[in-house]
């Protein structure tokens, strides 16, 4: 069993700074240019490509590049984790490409290369939320607060992130409470696999990697045939 990632020491100013680029990314970066793809219509420019994998890519560097400023060793992942990264990513295609099969066998069809801009813009965007989350806010809150506290405010706002509560509030006003319950369970239950590698390999590349693959036959799946 892995043992909770011990503080991390930063100065107060690198922790405020930590949680205002968080904001940032979350908020208004998030809402303008990734707005939840699930309640927009066809016609939206989210399904521009290769526009939208530009602007994926060009967010995943930032972040890299923010990251290895600040906090490099989140971008680092040991050799002891190699295995852990192997079972990860193949557990991680397995089960979303059990879940969206019907989808991703459809859109093998789709031109290549339209295909593989989804499954690039979908891997970027689940690594883009591990750099935020288990990266960026995670450690801000542990240099402060306990290992507990810090990974269970990490998962609340995972839950409540706007890629996500924009979705459950939809079904909520059209009165889905199990659709809604489905949900919370499902992110709920991945923001603990994800902190558990995290704290396993010290670093925001595993659970980055994992949940990039997951997100990456999805996107794929869902919006390779939008257009």
């Amino acid at each position: 069993m892995s043992h909770p990632a011990p503080n991390l020491i930063l100065s107060r100013s690198a922790g405020i700074t930590l949680l205002v680029l968080f904001l940032l990314y979350e908020i208004p970066v998030r809402m303008l240019l990734q707005p939840d793809p699930w309640l927009l219509s066809a016609e939206h420019w989210y399904f521009s490509q290769p526009l939208r994998l530009v602007t994926e890519l060009a967010l995943l560097a930032s972040l890299c590049l923010i990251t290895f400023r600040l906090l490099p060793t989140l971008l680092s992942l040991p050799r002891r984790c190699y295995p852990h990264l192997v079972v990860g990513v193949l557990a991680s295609a397995l089960l979303f490409g059990v879940m969206e099969w019907q989808q991703f066998s459809a859109s093998l069809e789709a031109p290549v290369t339209r295909f593989l801009m989804w499954l690039l813009s979908g891997f970027a965007i689940g690594m883009g939320q591990e750099l935020l989350y288990r990266g960026w806010l995670f450690t801000a809150l542990r240099s402060r607060f306990s290992y507990a506290y810090s990974a269970g405010l990490t998962t609340l706002a995972f839950v409540l992130a706007p890629l996500h509560s924009v979705r459950l509030w939809e079904y909520l006003q059209k009165g889905e409470l199990t659709v809604v319950m489905i949900l919370v369970a499902i992110y709920i239950g991945a923001s603990f696999a994800f902190q558990w590698l995290r704290d396993i390999s010290r670093s925001a590349l595993l659970p980055a990697i994992v949940h990039g693959v997951g997100n990456a036959i999805t996107w794929t799946a869902v919006f390779t045939l939008v257009r």
